[in-house]
């Protein structure tokens, strides 16, 4: 008898979990204390109730998830590493631990975001890089401790790109860091060469540090002179640097190391990625394409380059609010999760924020600059403060982990609520839902023909997971 209470009570709980559908809701709301908090859970009901809806089916299969994280610019860890072990702790648990953070952007050499300018062979003509050395100062003993840390909280289950903003001044045909020629890098051989052993040395002294390198993009928008660093290419250029140099150096040295082409805006994110990927001698190394989000958000864009490409993951590699810290303003984060939902929806496989940790002037850097970062520090008081992109992008970081595939997430009724929807590796369906909207808006969460009926405060996010 009492073997037959047990599988009694074990079919109870078991059908109960499995065709009740019990859908649980974490919610971060403006006007609210909603930060990334759980709500009530709800059910899947026989009948629809609103004229609105949001079809789920896991029928179709779209793109793996990479993950999502920020990049470890120089500001961010001279800021990291002026806290104390306890707050150092914080920011990595904040990111790494709640957010799950598995991806991260280091620039090669500085970029805009560093302290000052810097390369790692200032030499004049080394062609060789005889005087190439990683010890200059500044990733040493700034970015690659706070790097170490966040290598501590996720183990080997992480994803680290390198960007370039400029390479040695002695190699760009302007004669410095700063700025950028039409094209960047001197015209000789020599140099292109030299320049693709860079790389080579660069990912080789990071791993030396304990630290692998999962991928690099060419250059870091390549059709911008900054007034920062920079180095401009066109398509062609890229597609030649690429095909004769630096695919060649790094298919011998580091033939695992993913290779991705543009890391720029959006805007020409197709037309570029087109004349690279139709060259036949560059695209045989390419892995991907990067893009930012700086020129709006021309999802059609990565969509056609998905189409007509698709063999090539896309990831979006960075995007930030400036200038200034913006902390009080909860748009902010709205505008990342608009981009997020619209850069998954597009087959996008990823995506990384820009610098994790600036202080309440949106620095240091060494232009004078001012953005965001979804965490900042009051250097002053030692105080943490978290801003509205920490929790909007918790709301996708957090629960669509790595290796969740995209599934069908079809809204009707309304062009004025935003969706995604993923199948995660343990098997739970996670919807992320995003209400602009001065009011709430009120909708049915449809899978399988059951509703769940929900109700979105104005200017809310919600993730919404169940157990098919």
């Amino acid at each position: 008898m009492k073997q037959i209470l047990i599988l009694l009570l074990f079919f109870t709980f078991f059908f109960s979990q499995n065709f009740t559908q019990i859908i649980h809701v974490i919610q971060t709301a403006e006007f609210t204390g909603d930060r990334l908090t759980p709500k009530a859970d709800i059910t899947f009901q026989s009948t629809p109730i609103s004229n609105i809806t949001i079809k789920l089916s896991d029928a179709n299969k779209y793109q793996t998830i990479l993950g999502f994280g920020g990049a470890f610019t120089e500001a961010a860890a001279i800021n990291f590493n002026k806290l104390n072990a306890t707050l150092q702790q914080q920011i990595i648990e904040a990111y790494y631990v709640n957010l799950n953070y598995r991806v991260g952007r280091v620039p090669i050499n500085s970029c805009d975001y560093s302290a000052s300018s810097y390369s790692f062979d200032d030499t004049p003509d080394d062609y060789s890089l005889s005087q190439w050395k990683l010890s200059n100062g500044h990733d040493l003993h700034t970015v690659i401790p706070m790097i170490k840390a966040a290598l501590k909280a996720t183990g080997p289950n992480f994803h680290l790109f390198g960007s370039p903003w400029s390479p040695p001044w002695w190699m760009k045909s302007n004669g410095q860091m700063n700025g950028s020629n039409r094209p960047g890098l001197i015209n000789d051989p020599l140099i292109y060469q030299s320049w693709a052993l860079y790389f080579s040395k660069w990912i080789s002294a990071y791993e030396a540090e304990g630290i692998p390198i999962w991928g690099i993009t060419i250059q870091n928008e390549p059709g911008f002179d900054a007034p920062g660093e920079a180095c401009i290419y066109s398509a062609d250029q890229e597609a030649d640097f690429l095909a004769y140099y630096l695919g060649p150096q790094l298919k011998t040295d580091y033939p695992d190391v993913k290779i991705m082409i543009y890391d720029y805006n959006k805007d020409d994110v197709y037309n570029y990625s087109k004349t690279i990927l139709n060259r036949a001698e560059a695209a045989k190394y390419v892995d991907g394409v990067a893009f930012h989000w700086y020129s709006g958000p021309y999802f059609e864009n990565v969509l056609k380059t998905h189409e007509d490409f698709p063999e090539y993951f896309l990831l979006a590699s960075e995007a930030c609010v400036c200038p200034g810290s913006r902390g009080a303003i909860w748009y902010s984060g709205e505008q990342y999760a608009y981009d997020i939902i619209g850069d998954l929806n597009s087959w996008a496989v990823g995506w990384v924020d820009w610098n994790m940790l600036l202080d309440m002037l949106g620095g240091p850097n060494h232009l004078n600059a001012s953005c965001a970062s979804p965490i900042m520090i009051d250097q002053n008081s030692k105080t943490i403060v978290y801003n509205s992109e920490y929790y909007y992008m918790g709301q996708f970081s957090k629960f669509i982990l790595p290796g969740s595939v995209r599934i069908d997430c079809q809204i009707i009724g309304s062009q004025d609520i935003f969706a995604t929807s993923f199948l995660t590796p343990d098997g739970q369906i996670v919807t992320v839902v995003m209400n602009l909207n001065d009011v709430p808006r009120f909708f049915d969460l449809e899978f399988n023909q059951k509703f769940a009926h929900v109700q979105l405060p104005q200017h809310s996010i919600a993730t919404f997971s169940f157990l098919p």
